[in-house]
């Protein structure tokens, strides 16, 4: 049994017999051999080509951008943009906001935001994102997902920010921290039928370990919206708000709200001219004061037969007169 010749030899051989002088049926029978090893070895070096490159897959569409690319950025003294985490969707994104911990608990303080660019868009689509309704289930799972093992009591206290009406909920973690998440859907009042104007969808985890309720609620009420999408029909936020009913009227004066602990009172600030402080003033007339010696003895008190229209003496108490005998 022979054994079987290397490609390269094997075609060495046959353009060493395509040289030999001869007939010509040799000579083509040696160029097809020759031009079948060519593909052969073609063949060969793309499969080894092919076999040499892997592409790397991941399982998530989610990529890190900017912190400059933030959809929801937080109001000025409150946490800071760690990292930012986005996925690209057919109608909309989603990115996981991550802020600055200061806290003992398990899990990351973040923003969750999803922006919407049709909320008409087809469920079926691959690829497509979708706002589920908040229902109390749904948001309970989702405060088990993000904060595991802490205790969430929803708040029924109607509060709103510059957005509308949210919700919240507090806790309390085993490491003593407390632990607050709120969330919003921002969406027009009246749905659109034939245009519709898209949705942005709003959670906040936040845990602190020297924070009180009221500063946790600071950063839901001061956070901005940074991002909107280039078309006329998309408008979340409906239609603005009209003006104060009296602004611009006469006799309906407007005057700074107090600041520290007279919020909701109004305080009208006097602001005094040039006219007013150039005015000379009038010295008061001293009246002067009456000085008793303390070695004069005080007169008596005449009685009232005697003198019954006298007045009592300014500066002095009335005394009463003694009883009639």
């Amino acid at each position: 049994m022979t054994a079987s010749m290397p490609p390269n030899q094997t075609c060495l051989s046959i353009a060493h017999s395509v040289r030999r002088p001869g007939s010509i049926r040799p000579l083509l029978v040696g160029a097809r051999k020759a031009l079948s090893c060519v593909a052969a070895g073609a063949v060969l070096m793309a499969a080894s080509a092919c076999a040499g490159r892997s592409d790397l897959g991941y399982a998530s569409l989610m990529s890190e951008v900017p912190a400059t690319r933030a959809i929801v950025i937080p109001p000025p003294g409150g946490p800071s943009v760690v990292a930012v985490l986005q996925q690209q969707y057919q109608d909309g994104l989603s990115q996981e906001i991550a802020l600055s911990t200061a806290s003992r608990t398990t899990g990351q303080n973040a923003f969750y935001v999803s922006l919407l660019n049709n909320t008409a868009g087809n469920m079926e689509v691959p690829n497509s994102l979708s706002l589920p309704s908040m229902t109390p289930d749904r948001l309970q799972r989702e405060m088990e997902e993000r904060m595991p093992g802490v205790e969430m009591e929803t708040s029924l206290v109607y509060v709103q920010n510059r957005f509308g009406p949210f919700g919240f909920a507090t806790g309390r973690s085993s490491t003593g921290d407390l632990c607050l998440y709120a969330w919003q859907q921002i969406e027009p009042g009246e749905p659109a039928i034939f245009v519709p104007g898209g949705a942005i969808s709003v959670r906040l985890r936040l845990c602190d370990a020297d924070a009180n309720v009221d500063q946790l609620l600071r950063v839901f009420y001061g956070y901005t919206i940074a991002a909107y999408y280039r078309q006329e029909s998309w408008n979340p936020y409906g239609d603005p708000p009209s003006p104060p009913q009296h602004l611009g009227e006469k006799d309906a004066p407007m005057y700074p709200l107090g600041l520290g602990g007279s919020e909701g009172k109004a305080t009208v600030v006097r602001r005094r001219t040039i006219t007013e402080r150039m005015q000379p003033v009038t010295p008061s007339v001293r009246v002067p004061r009456r000085t008793i010696d303390k070695d004069t003895v005080a007169p008596a008190v005449p009685s009232p037969a005697a003198q019954p229209e006298a007045a009592p003496t300014s500066g002095y108490p009335v005394v009463p007169p003694p009883p009639a005998q």
